[in-house]
Protein backbone atom coordinates (compact mmCIF):
# COMPACT_ATOMS: atom_id res chain seq x y z
CA UNK A 1 0.00 0.00 0.00
CA UNK A 2 1.22 3.49 -0.86
CA UNK A 3 1.65 5.57 2.31
CA UNK A 4 -0.94 8.09 1.13
CA UNK A 5 -3.47 5.92 -0.72
CA UNK A 6 -5.88 7.05 1.99
CA UNK A 7 -5.97 10.21 4.11
CA UNK A 8 -3.52 9.88 7.01
CA UNK A 9 -3.86 11.44 10.43
CA UNK A 10 -0.37 11.13 11.88
CA UNK A 11 -0.18 11.37 15.68
CA UNK A 12 2.76 13.52 16.70
CA UNK A 13 3.86 12.20 20.08
CA UNK A 14 5.12 15.12 22.14
CA UNK A 15 4.41 13.43 25.47
CA UNK A 16 5.44 9.81 25.74
CA UNK A 17 2.29 9.21 27.79
CA UNK A 18 0.29 9.72 24.58
CA UNK A 19 2.10 6.90 22.79
CA UNK A 20 -0.11 4.12 24.20
CA UNK A 21 -3.21 5.96 23.03
CA UNK A 22 -1.73 6.46 19.56
CA UNK A 23 -0.71 2.80 19.34
CA UNK A 24 -4.31 1.76 20.07
CA UNK A 25 -5.62 4.16 17.41
CA UNK A 26 -6.37 3.11 13.86
CA UNK A 27 -3.53 5.28 12.54
CA UNK A 28 -0.81 3.79 10.31
CA UNK A 29 2.06 6.18 11.10
CA UNK A 30 3.35 7.49 14.43
CA UNK A 31 5.64 10.55 14.53
CA UNK A 32 7.97 10.31 17.53
CA UNK A 33 8.74 13.99 18.14
CA UNK A 34 10.24 13.68 21.62
CA UNK A 35 12.58 10.75 21.03
CA UNK A 36 16.34 10.63 21.52
CA UNK A 37 19.09 8.08 21.01
CA UNK A 38 18.47 6.60 24.47
CA UNK A 39 14.78 5.80 23.97
CA UNK A 40 14.34 5.62 20.20
CA UNK A 41 15.02 1.91 19.71
CA UNK A 42 12.40 0.66 22.21
CA UNK A 43 9.89 3.28 21.02
CA UNK A 44 10.29 2.20 17.39
CA UNK A 45 9.96 -1.45 18.47
CA UNK A 46 6.66 -0.65 20.22
CA UNK A 47 5.36 1.19 17.16
CA UNK A 48 6.34 -1.68 14.84
CA UNK A 49 4.85 -4.25 17.25
CA UNK A 50 1.53 -2.42 16.79
CA UNK A 51 1.86 -2.75 13.00
CA UNK A 52 2.55 0.93 12.41
CA UNK A 53 5.33 2.95 10.79
CA UNK A 54 7.68 4.97 13.02
CA UNK A 55 8.76 8.41 11.81
CA UNK A 56 10.96 11.01 13.50
CA UNK A 57 11.45 14.76 13.16
CA UNK A 58 15.18 15.26 12.59
CA UNK A 59 15.20 18.70 14.23
CA UNK A 60 13.67 17.34 17.44
CA UNK A 61 15.54 14.05 17.65
CA UNK A 62 17.97 14.30 20.55
CA UNK A 63 21.55 13.08 20.30
CA UNK A 64 21.95 12.71 16.54
CA UNK A 65 24.55 14.42 14.41
CA UNK A 66 23.87 16.12 11.11
CA UNK A 67 25.80 13.62 9.00
CA UNK A 68 25.06 10.57 6.88
CA UNK A 69 26.26 8.20 9.61
CA UNK A 70 23.43 9.32 11.89
CA UNK A 71 20.92 8.92 9.07
CA UNK A 72 22.17 5.40 8.32
CA UNK A 73 21.87 4.55 12.02
CA UNK A 74 18.24 5.69 11.97
CA UNK A 75 17.50 3.28 9.15
CA UNK A 76 19.69 0.30 10.00
CA UNK A 77 20.01 0.26 13.80
CA UNK A 78 16.94 2.15 15.02
CA UNK A 79 14.70 0.79 12.20
CA UNK A 80 12.96 4.14 11.63
CA UNK A 81 10.64 4.13 8.59
CA UNK A 82 10.49 7.83 7.77
CA UNK A 83 11.84 11.26 8.66
CA UNK A 84 10.59 14.82 8.56
CA UNK A 85 12.85 17.87 8.40
CA UNK A 86 13.23 21.41 7.14
CA UNK A 87 16.78 20.54 6.00
CA UNK A 88 16.77 19.36 2.37
CA UNK A 89 20.39 18.16 2.63
CA UNK A 90 19.61 15.81 5.51
CA UNK A 91 16.46 14.66 3.71
CA UNK A 92 18.56 13.80 0.65
CA UNK A 93 20.81 11.64 2.83
CA UNK A 94 17.74 10.01 4.37
CA UNK A 95 16.19 9.28 1.00
CA UNK A 96 19.44 7.70 -0.24
CA UNK A 97 19.41 5.54 2.91
CA UNK A 98 15.94 4.27 1.98
CA UNK A 99 13.82 6.27 4.42
CA UNK A 100 10.49 7.90 3.55
CA UNK A 101 11.13 11.66 3.54
CA UNK A 102 8.87 14.63 4.27
CA UNK A 103 10.12 18.19 3.90
CA UNK A 104 8.54 20.66 6.29
CA UNK A 105 7.76 24.23 5.21
CA UNK A 106 6.90 26.91 7.77
CA UNK A 107 4.95 29.67 6.04
CA UNK A 108 5.46 32.62 8.39
CA UNK A 109 5.36 35.45 5.85
CA UNK A 110 5.31 36.18 2.11
CA UNK A 111 9.07 35.63 1.79
CA UNK A 112 8.79 32.14 3.35
CA UNK A 113 5.83 31.47 1.07
CA UNK A 114 7.78 32.41 -2.08
CA UNK A 115 10.84 30.43 -0.97
CA UNK A 116 8.70 27.38 -0.18
CA UNK A 117 7.07 27.40 -3.61
CA UNK A 118 10.51 27.69 -5.23
CA UNK A 119 11.87 24.79 -3.16
CA UNK A 120 8.82 22.64 -3.88
CA UNK A 121 9.47 22.97 -7.64
CA UNK A 122 12.79 21.19 -7.27
CA UNK A 123 11.83 19.00 -4.33
CA UNK A 124 13.11 15.42 -4.23
CA UNK A 125 11.28 14.20 -1.14
CA UNK A 126 8.37 11.80 -0.91
CA UNK A 127 5.97 14.36 0.60
CA UNK A 128 5.80 17.87 2.06
CA UNK A 129 4.23 19.25 5.22
CA UNK A 130 2.97 22.83 5.28
CA UNK A 131 2.80 24.67 8.59
CA UNK A 132 0.64 26.12 10.04
CA UNK A 133 -2.32 24.09 8.85
CA UNK A 134 -4.76 26.97 8.42
CA UNK A 135 -2.27 28.78 6.17
CA UNK A 136 -1.80 25.53 4.25
CA UNK A 137 -5.54 25.50 3.54
CA UNK A 138 -5.35 28.98 2.02
CA UNK A 139 -2.42 28.21 -0.28
CA UNK A 140 -3.31 24.67 -1.36
CA UNK A 141 -4.19 25.66 -4.95
CA UNK A 142 -0.73 27.23 -5.40
CA UNK A 143 0.91 24.17 -3.86
CA UNK A 144 -0.94 21.84 -6.24
CA UNK A 145 0.22 23.91 -9.24
CA UNK A 146 3.80 23.66 -7.96
CA UNK A 147 4.16 19.99 -7.05
CA UNK A 148 2.54 16.59 -7.46
CA UNK A 149 3.95 15.03 -4.26
CA UNK A 150 1.59 14.25 -1.36
CA UNK A 151 0.90 17.26 0.84
CA UNK A 152 0.34 17.26 4.58
CA UNK A 153 -0.85 20.05 6.83
CA UNK A 154 0.32 20.50 10.40
CA UNK A 155 0.58 22.90 13.27
CA UNK A 156 -2.13 24.42 15.47
CA UNK A 157 -4.77 21.81 14.65
CA UNK A 158 -7.03 21.89 17.68
CA UNK A 159 -10.53 20.87 16.61
CA UNK A 160 -12.15 18.03 14.70
CA UNK A 161 -13.64 20.60 12.29
CA UNK A 162 -10.12 21.59 11.27
CA UNK A 163 -9.23 17.96 10.56
CA UNK A 164 -12.35 17.67 8.40
CA UNK A 165 -11.53 20.89 6.55
CA UNK A 166 -7.99 19.71 5.80
CA UNK A 167 -9.21 16.36 4.52
CA UNK A 168 -12.03 17.92 2.48
CA UNK A 169 -9.61 20.42 0.90
CA UNK A 170 -7.64 17.55 -0.61
CA UNK A 171 -4.55 17.14 1.54
CA UNK A 172 -3.20 13.60 1.76
CA UNK A 173 -2.76 13.83 5.51
CA UNK A 174 -1.93 15.86 8.56
CA UNK A 175 0.17 15.73 11.70
CA UNK A 176 -1.51 16.43 15.01
CA UNK A 177 -0.28 16.40 18.61
CA UNK A 178 -3.69 16.67 20.30
CA UNK A 179 -4.50 13.09 21.31
CA UNK A 180 -8.27 13.64 21.12
CA UNK A 181 -7.83 13.99 17.34
CA UNK A 182 -5.87 10.76 16.75
CA UNK A 183 -8.98 8.70 15.99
Amino acid sequence: MNTFDTFQIIPSIRRLGDLDYALRSRRDIILLTEADIANLKPLVARVHHSGKQAWVNLELLGGFGRDSTGIKLLKNYYQVDGVMSIDSGRLGMARRAGLFTVQRFLISDSRAYDTSLRLLQSNHTDAAEILPAMVALDILPDLRRTTAIPLLAGGFIRRAEEVTAIQSAGFEGLTVSKSALYN
